[in-house]
Order: C-alpha cells, then sequence, then structure tokens
C-alpha cells in the first residue's frame, strides 16, 4: 500500500488510476474508442443507454418512433468521419466547377449530369448510414476509401464533358476527324486534349463503379446480419416464412438487387472507356448509357418498396372503408423495421448546403479580386458586390429559416425519398447561379472598363495633342507618362502602338489620308485593349483557340480596320457588320447567352424550397402557407423574365437606331441590371418572409391567450355548477317532510326491560 502511494506520489495525478466505471460518459467513451472490425446493426441498444440518453438528445427520426420499441443502434458511429465524407464529396464538384469555363449553355448542362451524378453517391451513403452505420473498422475503412475515390475525381475532372466523343472533341465545340488537315501546334494542342480528357473520363468510370462495388458490399453485409445475426433475433425480428423476407426487410433485397445491376453496367463502361472503342461515337454513347441506366437502376430499387408500401396502405383504407374488417397483412407491412442510427438527415443536408454556400462565395472572392485591379470598371462593381452579397444571404435566410426548416418529413417511406430528390435541383442551381453571377460580373465588369476605355482614348490623345506632337516631332511623346500610364492599366505597352502610329504618319498620302489610318490604328489598339481585359479578368487562355487568330489578324491585318474605320464614319452604321463587332460577339457570346438563362436557376431556387416545404408536410395554418405561396410565385415571376429574350433583334452590338428594338435580355444587360434584379426579387421575398412571421407569431399569441381565457370560462362555470348544484341538494333536502328520529340503541333497550319484566 505505502508502495503504491510512493509510486503515485511521483507521477502526476490520475496516471496510475483504473477507468473509473461509475462515469457513465467515460465508459460511453471507452465503447465507442474500441472498435471491432464489424459490428452487428441489428443489436438491440443496452437498458442503460435507453434510460440514460434523454429525449432531446435522441435525433428527430428517433423521436417519431413508438417508445416501447427501441429501434436504435448499439454501437451508432462517429459523426466526424460523415463530415470529412461531405467535405471531400464537395471537393469533387467544386473543382470541376473551378476548372470548366461554364460560358456556353451546354458547360452547365454537362455540369448539371456530374453534379446529379456526385449528389446520388452522396444520398444513397447518406441513406444507408441513417439505419446501418456502426462503430467499427468496417464503416472507417469504407469511408475512407471513398475519401480516396472523391479524392482521385477532384484532381483529375479537369473541365470534363459528359458528350465529349459523341457530339465534340475534347478542346473543340465541333467533332473533329482525323482527316482534317491542321497544323504541327493544332495537331500537338488536340492531342493533350483528348489525352486529358480520356484520363479524367477513364478516372470518372473508375470511381462511379468502385463507390458502387463498396456500397453493395455494405448492403450485403447487412443483410447478412439481418438474415444470419444474433441481433435481429434479440430484438424480436419476426420470421415472414420465406427465405427472401426471413427477418431480412424487403427494401434491403431490394437495393441489393439494383445494385448488383448497376456494378455490372459501371464496371461494363470502365472496359470500354479502357479500350480504344471507348474513344468512338458508339462506344462514348454507350459509356453514357450504362452511366445513366446503372444510376436509374439504383434509384428506382430505392423507390420501389416505398411505391409498394404506399399502394398497399391505399388498398387497405378502401377494403377497410367497404367493410372488410377482416383481411391478410400485406407484406409490405413493416413488420421487422430498419435500425436507426444517430445520423440526422436534415442535418446532413443542412451540412452540405452551407458548404456549397460557402463554395459559392469563395469563387465569387476569387473572381473579385481580379476586378478590383481592371482600369475603369466603374460603380458597376460596388452594386453588383452589394447585390451578390445579399442574394447570399437572402437565399441562406430562406432555406435555414422557412416555414419546415430544421425537421425531416415524418417516415422513411416514399415522401423522404421525394422530398430528398429536390434537393439536387435545389443545390444544383445554388452552385450555377452563382456561377453565373460571377460571369455577370466579369461581363458588365469588362463591358464597363471597355466603355469607359473607348471614352476616355480619343480625350487622352486630344490632351496630350498627339497628332500636333507627331508633327513637330515631338520624342517625349514616346516616353508620356500620362499616356504610358493610361495604357499599362489596361495591361497595354504603349512604346510598339507609338512606333505603329509614327509610321504611319511618316507614309501617310496626306492629312486626310493620315486621320483616315490614325481611326484605323485606334481600332487595333482598342482590340489589343479588348484582349489584354479580358484575359486580365478570365484568365491567360481563356480566348479560345477559334477567336484568337481573329483577333491576332485584326491586330496585324490593316485591311479589315481600314474598312472599319471607313464604315465607323457613318453614324447610323449596322455595329453588327464591322469586323471589330463580329470578333468581340464571338468573345462574348456565351457570356451574353448567360444572361439568358442565369434567371433559371434565380427561379429555381424559391420553387423547389417551396416544393419541398409541401413534400414535407401540409401547411399547418394560412401563415406557413402564405410563405410557400409566395415562394412559388417569386419562382414564377422571375420565370417569366425569361420572356426579356425575345425581341426583334437577337444581338447585343446593333446600330443606334435600332438599340431600342434589341430582345430586352440585352437593354437588361447593358444598364447593368442583371444582378440587382435577382437581389431585389429575394429582398421582396425576405421581407415578406418576416412580416408574415411577425404576423404569426401575434396570431399565436393572441389564439393563446384566447385559450386560456375560454380555459378559465370553462373552470367558472363548473365551479358554477358545482356550487349551483350544491345548493340545489340543500334546498331540496330542506323541502321533504320531517320523520322523527329515533335511536335504535335505545329502542332495543326498552324491547329487553320488557321482556324482563
Amino acid at each position: 500500500m505505502s508502495d503504491n502511494s510512493k509510486l503515485d506520489d511521483k507521477f502526476p495525478p490520475y496516471f496510475t488510476k483504473d477507468p473509473d466505471a461509475t462515469e457513465p460518459e467515460l465508459v460511453a467513451k471507452r465503447r465507442e474508442q474500441w472498435r471491432h472490425f464489424s459490428r452487428d446493426p441489428y443489436k438491440p441498444p443496452r437498458n442503460d443507454e435507453k434510460q440514460g440518453q434523454s429525449t432531446e438528445q435522441a435525433p428527430e427520426s428517433q423521436k417519431q418512433e413508438p417508445t416501447e420499441y427501441s429501434r436504435r443502434l448499439r454501437h451508432p458511429g462517429s459523426g466526424w468521419t460523415l463530415l470529412f465524407y461531405d467535405l471531400a464529396w464537395t471537393a469533387t464538384f467544386a473543382t470541376l466547377s473551378q476548372n470548366g469555363t461554364f460560358i456556353e449553355a451546354m458547360d452547365s448542362v454537362s455540369y448539371f449530369g456530374f453534379f446529379a451524378a456526385m449528389m446520388w453517391l452522396w444520398a444513397s451513403q447518406t441513406l444507408y448510414s441513417v439505419h446501418f452505420y456502426t462503430n467499427d473498422w468496417f464503416h472507417l475503412t469504407s469511408i475512407f476509401l471513398q475519401l480516396i475515390i472523391f479524392g482521385l475525381l477532384a484532381a483529375t475532372t479537369k473541365g470534363y464533358y459528359l458528350t465529349n466523343f459523341i457530339s465534340r472533341s475534347p478542346g473543340s465545340t465541333e467533332l473533329n476527324s482525323n482527316a482534317d488537315t491542321i497544323s504541327d501546334e493544332d495537331e500537338l494542342k488536340r492531342f493533350d486534349d483528348e489525352r486529358t480528357d480520356l484520363f479524367s473520363a477513364k478516372a470518372m468510370a473508375l470511381a462511379f463503379a468502385l463507390t458502387r462495388f463498396l456500397h453493395l458490399i455494405q448492403y450485403l453485409r447487412a443483410c447478412y446480419y439481418a438474415r444470419w445475426g444474433k441481433g435481429a433475433e434479440t430484438r424480436g425480428h419476426t420470421r415472414r416464412g420465406l427465405f427472401f423476407f426471413d427477418r431480412v426487410h424487403p427494401q434491403v433485397y431490394a437495393i441489393i438487387v439494383g445494385l448488383i445491376f448497376s456494378n455490372m453496367m459501371l464496371f461494363a463502361a470502365v472496359g470500354i472507356m479502357f479500350s480504344s472503342y471507348g474513344t468512338s461515337v458508339q462506344g462514348a454513347s454507350l459509356k453514357l448509357g450504362l452511366w445513366i441506366g446503372g444510376f436509374f437502376l439504383e434509384i428506382l430499387s430505392h423507390v420501389w418498396y416505398p411505391v409498394l408500401r404506399l399502394m398497399a396502405s391505399r388498398r387497405t383504407e378502401k377494403e377497410t372503408l367497404q367493410g372488410q374488417i377482416e383481411r391478410v397483412p400485406h407484406w409490405t407491412e413493416d413488420v421487422n423495421p430498419l435500425p436507426l442510427a444517430k445520423v440526422d438527415l436534415r442535418e446532413r443536408l443542412d451540412t452540405i448546403t452551407t458548404i456549397i454556400l460557402g463554395e459559392s462565395i469563395n469563387g465569387f472572392a476569387g473572381t473579385l479580386a481580379s476586378i478590383l485591379t481592371l482600369a475603369g470598371v466603374g460603380k458597376a462593381v460596388g452594386i453588383h458586390v452589394a447585390s451578390t452579397a445579399f442574394t447570399i444571404w437572402f437565399i441562406a435566410y430562406m432555406y435555414f429559416e422557412g416555414p419546415k426548416s430544421g425537421s425531416s418529413p415524418e417516415g422513411e417511406g416514399l415522401r423522404r425519398l421525394t422530398w430528398m430528390v429536390f434537393y439536387l435541383p435545389f443545390l444544383a442551381s445554388i452552385f450555377l447561379l452563382f456561377v453565373g453571377i460571377k460571369n455577370q460580373f466579369l461581363l458588365t465588369s469588362f463591358l464597363s472598363t471597355l466603355g469607359k476605355s473607348f471614352e476616355e482614348l480619343p480625350t487622352l490623345l486630344e490632351q496630350q495633342n498627339v497628332a500636333q506632337r507627331l508633327i513637330d516631332s515631338d520624342s517625349t511623346l514616346e516616353s508620356d507618362t500620362i499616356i504610358k500610364t493610361f495604357f499599362f492599366e489596361r495591361k497595354v505597352i504603349w512604346k510598339p502602338h507609338y512606333q505603329q502610329l509614327t509610321d504611319l504618319f511618316l507614309n501617310a498620302l496626306n492629312e486626310t489620308d493620315f486621320q483616315h489610318q490614325m481611326g484605323a490604328w485606334g481600332a487595333r489598339l482598342s482590340m489589343t485593349m479588348v484582349s489584354k481585359s479580358y484575359e486580365a479578368l478570365n484568365g491567360e487562355e481563356s480566348i479560345s483557340e477559334d477567336i484568337r487568330p481573329l483577333i491576332t489578324n485584326y491586330t496585324t491585318n490593316f485591311t479589315a480596320s481600314l474598312e472599319d474605320a471607313r464604315l465607323s464614319a457613318d453614324p447610323d452604321v449596322d455595329w453588327g457588320k464591322l469586323e471589330y463587332y463580329k470578333i468581340l460577339t464571338q468573345l462574348l457570346h456565351g457570356s451574353f447567352e448567360g444572361a439568358r438563362y442565369i434567371l433559371a436557376f434565380a427561379a429555381l431556387i424559391p420553387i423547389c424550397l417551396g416544393i419541398q416545404c409541401i413534400i414535407h408536410s401540409l401547411p399547418r395554418d394560412r401563415y406557413q402557407w402564405g410563405a410557400i405561396t409566395s415562394r412559388l410565385v417569386l419562382g414564377v415571376i422571375l420565370a417569366l423574365l425569361l420572356l426579356l429574350n425575345i425581341g426583334r433583334y437577337q444581338e447585343f452590338f446593333v446600330s443606334q437606331s435600332l438599340e431600342k428594338q434589341r430582345a430586352g435580355v440585352f437593354l437588361w444587360l447593358e444598364a447593368f441590371w442583371v444582378l440587382p434584379t435577382i437581389a431585389i426579387a429575394y429582398a421582396l421575398q425576405f421581407l415578406a418572409e418576416i412580416g408574415l412571421a411577425y404576423f404569426a407569431k401575434k396570431a399565436t399569441e393572441k389564439a393563446r391567450l384566447a385559450d386560456v381565457q375560454a380555459k378559465a370560462e370553462a373552470g367558472v362555470r363548473t365551479s358554477a355548477m358545482v356550487i349551483g348544484g350544491a345548493a340545489i341538494v340543500d334546498q331540496l333536502a330542506s323541502n321533504l317532510p320531517q320523520i322523527p328520529y329515533t335511536d335504535p340503541s335505545s329502542e332495543q333497550d326498552d324491547k329487553r326491560a320488557s321482556v324482563v319484566d
């Protein structure tokens, strides 16, 4: 004893102490830290855990279950692994969005397809974790392997398009032919693009197949424990008399069948991509069809049982109404319900929504840095920054403070699956909306700096008296600080353009010819500023290979610029006929198209939120109906703004006399009102929901006071009835005839006395 005390004195407190078994938190921590390779998810919780966990600590889905039959896991898994899974999953499409251009409409379609596939990978794994995620090495290992797979996807999906080798070749907008005669440089670029795309396609096909294989193993393990494990027996699961449904939930069998066929199709797609057949039109089309078919079978396997159960319940209700009381229980009835883990589905969805909003902010912030350093962006930048910030805030408010926020739908059937399905367009619309906002931010900033430069350039040349200084052979013109600073701000070097202007002046036939040549020189200089400003905003390689030769030819070949200068003398000239504006239209074509469909994503967000609230559960009062209806109305109004695409002239650059006849979207874009319109629409919805919340609170307090008053009045009436009843009884007693009272004991004594006598 003394030796132990001396040993304890040499070490810090509790260094040699054994764990205290009377501390429930410490005991639970020890159980969580020690993991078996695999645990039976059907084992019921311990009795001490049932008594120790309060109702507030239980997940929302478990509060809905009857207390007499607990479905909780004995060893639920840790939450930090699921958070890492969400972050790794987000990195896949976040990397693709950063590497992709998202200028053309098909870019967004391709991204939506990839996002839908990734969303299903997350949803299927989450639905599994809700029921079978136990604290063991099996799940830690399987999730770790999926993190590696997601990392592989994030590292390899660089600008991938689903329609590559089908309707377009990698790095091009059309399908190239091997018989095309191209230069060695173009052939090298085509080779690099095809190699990069093929590597991305192989990595994607392999990742899809491996995740589905791991998912199949997870469900086979759950099926094994349900059929042959001891936990199902301990829970009291009843035998159904059939092998296929003997203690095993029918939905588990359906999902396993769907995963088996899905694995076959996805591994077939892997075989196609790792062969030369994968780069042909037929092979690439078959691969895409196998991907779509495999994921569709999985979705069908998840929906199959809830649909049959809903149909069976409707049939049962109909039979009950018809008076058929005696019936045979249908096989879809949930006799042996699935276990429940400590995984709240709503919390998982809130987490990925927050992550996606954060990724959108990061992408926007990265773009803002390049815009603020550009010259002549004007006040539009500040307005657009404020509009974007308010848009992010209003979307977050509508989602997290909605009528049904913070809870999942009741039950685990078709309603919950349908509710989850609408997260696909909702989350994809958030991401694509902010990609569109970023592109519109770049476009309006580009147009702003371009217009400002065009206005300031003639003024600058006039203020610096360039023409007269050329006549006077002023050598200081080449090193003029004001002129050099102006062009440096626009990423242009003044010296070569000064030398070109000097040569034109020396070779001019007369002053009229020089003025004409100087106008062409200004057009070429403007085209140089256009290309430099565009690359400063969008990246050095943002100009496509189809447009770059046109810009190079315009800035070096004087013929086109001279013709543009001649035509520009007419104030009513059609700008679309000038080579300068033809090149500019091709350069900005994708950005102009983005302005057409950005409202579609802005409209989908409130529409999806409104439909989700209705699917979640029917609104309980007029204020919830008001918030949901206003969201749907907002979405419809934003969708109707797509009618701005209607107009006589579907071009941005037209003659001044025809500007008002252009499609409304171009007038809207030219006024820099794209982003403020979206922000104002969401602001009105924000104010409407705040107002409805205020009136709902007032109505609730009024109803509560009325209820308290009604109960008080009911209590007064009850007391009055009791008091009145007592008075009536007393009055009746006083009106009854009086009967003389004789003590029984005295009568017996008199009788005994008479007998004795």
